[in-house]
């Protein structure tokens, strides 16, 4: 099976085999489990942005909100699958849902989750708009503590690791102002704004906050799509629905998502 590599894919392939650099380093638990099988891969990822649509339904509330499995940031890893986002999306909005029915098993899910990206259990957190769901980065500062490897991929990609923000700030030269980039992707979405709550507040500084230390945009900030989703249906009318779910399939301003 052939399958698009991005830059990172080729990073969490060559894990299964070494040692690799920061953050690549910490999310170890996909490549262990899928090894360099990129058809793995490729069930893992996109069962996981199929289930991430779903639960973002069911964290809404509302069935229209299947559409944000189309949103460009995460419709990424589907087209892009030997990464680690979907899975830690689908595992971070498990985790949320599950907390105020088991809290142990809640906690079990976002252990796991920060194995598999080091971010998820903050996003997890956010979701649940709990705190306690943050007891996921112990198993990440565990793995900090490890000897990390060398970048795989060459001299250049291996300078970017090495100084996240300078290299953010050369690749999102002009994108910040830009809303092509930085606002149009979220599609119908967008009116999710009108109705900005601290938990939205929060989830979208953490979301393009991400833009700091990283060379993507639209891929990290839309791990806020589930905030983004709810505060939609809460502001705009049950009869809307159809049309933000128009806006955000048929966005002639959606990108390439990453």
């Amino acid at each position: 099976m052939e399958v698009a590599l991005s830059p990172d894919g080729h990073r969490y392939l060559a894990s299964v085999h070494k040692r690799v650099a920061r953050p690549f380093h910490l999310r170890w638990l996909l490549p262990r489990l899928l090894g360099d099988n990129v058809k793995r891969w490729a069930i893992c990822s996109r069962v996981c942005v199929v289930g991430f649509a779903i639960l973002t339904a069911i964290y809404t509330k509302n069935p229209w909100m299947l559409c944000v499995g189309l949103l460009p940031g995460i419709d990424f890893n589907w087209r892009f699958p030997v990464l680690v986002d979907g899975a830690g999306m689908f595992l971070a909005l498990a985790a949320a849902l599950v907390l105020p029915h088991s809290i142990p098993l809640a906690i079990a899910i976002v252990l796991l989750a920060g194995c598999v990206r080091e971010t998820t259990p903050v996003w997890a957190s956010i979701y649940a708009w709990h705190p306690i769901l943050l007891v996921g980065l112990i198993p990440v500062g565990i793995r900090y503590l490890m000897k990390q490897g060398d970048d795989v991929l060459d001299e250049y990609n291996a300078w970017i690791l090495e100084h996240p923000f300078q290299a953010a700030k050369r690749f999102h030269q002009g994108v910040w102002a830009n809303p092509h980039w930085m606002i149009l992707p979220w599609g119908g979405l967008i009116a999710g704004l009108a109705g900005l709550t601290p938990q939205l507040a929060v989830a979208l500084a953490a979301g393009y906050g991400q833009m700091l230390v990283a060379t993507d945009s639209v891929r990290l900030y839309q791990w806020a799509a589930p905030v983004m989703a709810l505060a939609t249906t809460q502001v705009l009318p049950t009869w809307s629905m159809p049309f933000v779910v128009a806006a955000v399939v048929f966005n002639p301003w959606k990108g390439h998502g990453g």
